[in-house]
């Protein structure tokens, strides 16, 4: 995708994701940052915790951890204009439904396509932690 074709608020969106992971990364070796104790365990998925850290009308943060061997099944985002995935601590395999898996290490930010459907397993020894972003659609 082309700078061209990106909107507003996907390049402030994609900026704040940017900065959360310039400020993480210094503590890239740590565990679990970031509060996992006020995460919720997501149903189905042992081992998965997310919690909500701003949810406003144009986007959406999520915090999510996956403990060591954890799976997060096959789901999607369906109201997501844009999803970004930054992982800042631990490892994973990410796969997007028709593509094949990525390895994805601590610092690495994602783009995927808003609603796409996607699986991702931690393939570490620590605690990964996720921050997602989620553009959302103006409503009319």
């Amino acid at each position: 995708m082309s700078l061209t074709t990106y909107t507003a608020p996907m390049i402030r969106t994609l900026i704040l994701a940017a900065a959360i992971t310039l400020v993480m990364s210094s503590h890239a070796e740590a565990q679990a940052i970031g509060g996992p104790e006020k995460g919720r365990p997501v149903t189905g998925d042992p081992g998965i915790s997310s919690m909500v850290v701003m949810d406003r009308p144009d986007f959406r943060v999520l915090r999510d951890w996956a403990e060591p061997g954890a799976v997060r099944r096959m789901h999607n985002h369906a109201d997501a204009t844009y999803h970004v995935f930054t992982l800042l601590t631990g490892q994973l395999t990410l796969t997007v439904e028709g593509q094949e898996h990525v390895d994805v290490k601590a610092g690495d930010v994602l783009e995927l396509k808003g609603g796409a459907m996607h699986t991702f397993k931690n393939t570490g020894t620590v605690t990964a932690t996720i921050v997602e972003v989620f553009g959302k659609a103006a409503k009319q």
